[in-house]
């Protein structure tokens, strides 16, 4: 038995559609799967806290006492 294919303007209307409506519907199941996930926004990250330190160059080597001239 033999099958012969042949692409007709309505066949490949179908094909069109079938892949447009496939692009939409991956589409929405990403926007599902996003809306599903934890909200990690920018405002609702903890802002990390600057530590003060010195580099060894930058620390004098005798510090001045308060009470002594």
């Amino acid at each position: 038995m033999q099958y012969t294919l042949s692409l007709t303007s309505r066949m490949l209307t179908i094909v069109a559609v079938c892949f447009i409506l496939l692009c939409v519907l991956m589409f929405l199941l990403g926007m599902e799967i996003g809306r599903s996930l934890p909200n990690k926004s920018p405002a609702t990250l903890p802002v990390p806290v600057p530590v003060p330190y010195a580099l060894p160059n930058s620390i004098p080597k005798e510090l001045p006492l308060e009470g002594a001239k």
